[in-house]
């Protein structure tokens, strides 16, 4: 798609009145008609209408054909999306884009990665004295947010739970 044609496609979709501004620019509808459209394009174009930053993995390629009207904003990128094998991560104001297993690769590291770190940090003790209720009565729902090397204990005399574990691992 050319440059020209880009540039008259997005004024034309800006103008649209489909697009006004809602609370909630996901619940924004919007409406898309390309043909044979560079997928970075439409992308582009999405990301504007919810003012968003953009990242772009270097293997999303190819073109894409829409016809949209009157859509919410998120089905229509889930719509392209999909039809391309992406998906897509956001944190804040950005959003990324990045083929399917590409992203799932990722967040298996990333998991990998944590339980690593879990393995290797250091164990802490916490010492939490509990008013109004009986220690040994917290111990079960303690243990359910334990790591695997986490352990709990209660010193009755005190009323104290007395819990061992890795510190909380904050991934990058």
């Amino acid at each position: 798609m050319s440059r020209i044609r880009a540039a008259m496609l997005a004024l034309a979709l800006l103008g649209a009145p489909a697009l006004a501004a809602s609370p909630k620019g996901e619940d924004r509808r919007v409406t898309v008609d390309v043909v044979r459209a560079d997928i970075h394009d439409v992308l582009r174009m999405l990301a504007d209408m919810r003012r968003l930053n953009l990242v772009v993995d270097e293997e999303v390629k190819g073109t894409v054909t829409l016809r949209l009207r009157n859509v919410p904003w998120r089905q229509a990128l889930e719509t392209v999306l999909a039809s391309q094998g992406l998906g897509r991560e956001q944190q804040g104001e950005v959003m990324r884009v990045a083929p399917l297993r590409k992203l799932k690769d990722e967040a298996d590291l990333r998991v990998k990665l944590k339980q690593a770190r879990e393995q290797e940090a250091p164990l802490r003790t916490y010492f939490v004295p509990v008013n109004y209720a009986r220690a040994a009565d917290l111990v079960p729902h303690v243990q359910a947010q334990l790591s695997p090397r986490g352990r709990v204990s209660v010193d009755a005399r005190t009323n104290t739970l007395i819990i061992t574990d890795v510190e909380p691992v904050a991934l990058p």
